[in-house]
């Protein structure tokens, strides 16, 4: 056999793989169709890829293979296998192709309808007043903590978390050509210059840094000029062919994120999820023990607490409780119903699939942490 018989052959045989690959996609896309038909409002846009699943495939990836290939591979199934359902209208803060749009992405897939929102308060009322289906706000950051006026936001509303997305805010330099020797001039919107004035300065002091409105823009402008380079969210994707000219390019290096997806409708059970809980106790000695006491008791998990002061006369403050399970499962039920006979105030500001995993929790002894 010849080397360029050979060759045919496999390309045959890749051919033919490729059409069984692309027909097992359009019967995986029916079985969506079939779940979201099955699946109850907000439910009908948790991912089907879940944390577990990607996981348990990621440990049966046989080498050579890339155990980090599966997760993008299984989100483009997911996001192309959505084709049957009616597009989400979701409400992203801040300019098109920056953090949040990327998060929502990830989360919805490329057939969504993304428009923008000035503030996360802005995002929350458009849902609130059903002009759009969903929102993505920042709820954490490792650098400031938990954004508590959005979550206050959220609840007062009487909106409902039902998703998380974390993600890393690194920002990359690129540029058409990948020569840094090339750029003359460095297109940024000013949030993301601001974050790595000092980078582009020592880097690229006699580049000129212009801003323009978004990253995507950015992008495009950088590709119509060979000194030009662009200041981009990693992960981006643009219709341009853009060559990396450094990674990382932000004065504090990267910054964690973590991301809530908001929608009037409740989420339903994955089995893989936290609750998020408003709460205040009375003005007297062990009042926030006995709250805490009532989630011990039925054994459930404590991701987080924090606490804020409320604005106002006094020193009344307001607890934020993360807690591992849906608010239908039975011992949290049961939980939330002590916390209730204990606490000033109560509020469920929604269950949503957690976007790791979570390992369990044991059965027996202290169950919070």
């Amino acid at each position: 056999m010849t080397q360029r018989t050979k060759i045919d052959e496999l390309t045959k045989r890749l051919d033919d793989l490729d059409r069984e690959l692309l027909g097992m996609i359009e019967r995986r896309a029916r079985i969506v169709q079939d779940m979201s038909s099955a699946r109850g409002d907000s439910a009908k846009v948790a991912p089907i890829s879940d944390p577990a699943k990607l996981r348990s495939l990621e440990e049966a990836v046989t080498p050579p293979f890339q155990a980090s290939s599966v997760r993008p591979i299984f989100a483009a199934i997911d996001a192309a296998c959505r084709v049957y359902e009616i597009a989400p209208k979701v409400v992203c803060v801040g300019s098109e192709g920056g953090f949040s749009w990327l998060a929502a992405g990830l989360h919805f897939g490329p057939r969504a309808q993304f428009v923008r929102a000035e503030s996360p308060e802005k995002a929350l009322e458009e849902v609130a007043r059903s002009q759009a289906d969903f929102a993505v706000v920042t709820i954490e950051t490792l650098r400031e903590g938990l954004a508590f006026a959005t979550i206050q936001a959220i609840a007062s509303l009487d909106l409902k978390l039902v998703g998380e997305r974390e993600l890393s805010h690194t920002l990359q330099l690129v540029s058409k050509t990948g020569n840094p020797n090339d750029v003359e001039r460095i297109y940024a919107n000013s949030h993301h210059h601001s974050l790595c004035e000092a980078h582009l300065t020592a880097s690229y002091p006699k580049a000129t840094v212009l801003h323009v409105r978004n990253a995507m823009m950015a992008a495009d402008l950088a590709a119509e000029h060979h000194g030009a380079a662009a200041v981009v969210p990693r992960g981006l994707t643009t219709s341009q062919e853009l060559r990396l000219l450094a990674d990382n390019v932000g004065d504090e290096g990267e910054l964690r994120i973590r991301y809530g997806i908001v929608s009037r409708m409740p989420m339903s059970r994955t089995g893989n999820d936290a609750t998020a809980v408003l709460f205040s106790v009375h003005d007297r000695p062990g009042a926030l023990h006995d709250v805490l006491q009532a989630f011990k008791e039925k054994n459930c998990n404590l991701r987080r607490i924090q606490s804020r002061a409320l604005p106002g006369e006094g020193w009344e403050y307001v607890f934020y409780v993360e807690v591992s399970g849906h608010v239908t499962d039975r011992h949290l039920v049961s939980a939330l119903e002590g916390v209730k006979q204990k606490a000033r105030t109560l509020k469920i500001v929604g269950s949503f699939p957690l976007d790791t995993v979570e390992p369990a929790v044991p059965s027996s002894g202290a169950g919070s942490r």
